[in-house]
């Protein structure tokens, strides 16, 4: 081999050899340049973390969706003026000088405005002349009204029978039955002396079928104003 051909030899390996060093620190440049770049934003994204964490979360708002609805519920919950509450509240009622209720009694007025203006009937068994149990109350009641209704007033009292016995039978009895009645209102406090009887036997019936019902009816004992 001539010594031509190992000088171009030698230069081809120089340069193969040149090539791969270059080649070798270009690589290892790379790689170094690499794994800076990645350690920068490892430490970027580190930071950009702590800096995340260290800033407070801004509070939740808190609110409504419907703004104009608690603007009316605002609205509604004002508490009203007090003239305004003035004029809403009703007057107040005067105390009324007559007819009042004190302590739970009734006037004398508003008694009297219940007593009725009619004296009622009272009637008899067969053949009696007793007074029965069930007009003492409408005895008591004409008594008051005779005493606060007709106070000036006399008051007849007629005696009425049923149709069986004879006139003059039914005459005495109708008589008597009057003169019980006048009694028992005497004993109450009515004036004798407003008080006439008079007998009527069976001549004036109140109900004039020939029923147990009108018998019942017409024993009787009526009041007539004078």
């Amino acid at each position: 081999m001539s010594t031509f051909n190992l000088l171009k030899r030698f230069r081809w390996n120089i340069g193969i050899y040149s090539l791969l060093f270059f080649f070798l620190v270009s690589c290892s440049a790379f790689r170094e340049v690499s794994v800076v770049s990645h350690g920068d934003e490892g430490v970027a994204v580190q930071e950009t973390v702590a800096e995340k964490s260290t800033v407070p979360s801004p509070p939740p708002i808190i609110g409504s969706a419907f703004p104009q609805l608690e603007q009316e519920e605002d609205k509604l919950a004002l508490p009203v003026p007090r003239k305004q509450l003035a004029l809403i509240a009703p007057p107040p009622v005067p105390p009324s000088s007559k007819g009042s209720i004190v302590g739970g009694n009734v006037p004398q007025s508003a008694m009297d405005s219940i007593l009725p203006w009619i004296l009622q009937d009272i009637f008899f068994d067969f053949d009696q002349i007793e007074i029965r149990r069930d007009a003492i109350p409408l005895l008591e009641q004409n008594a008051e009204v005779l005493l606060k209704r007709y106070t000036n007033q006399e008051v007849l009292i007629e005696g009425h029978c049923d149709e069986f016995g004879t006139e003059e039978y039914n005459f005495i009895l109708g008589e008597r039955r009057a003169r019980a009645v006048k009694n028992y209102l005497v004993d109450l406090g009515v004036a004798a002396s407003s008080l006439r009887v008079l007998s009527l036997g069976k001549h004036k019936p109140f109900c004039k079928q020939r029923t147990m019902v009108c018998f019942r009816q017409n024993r009787r004992a009526h009041f007539v104003l004078q």
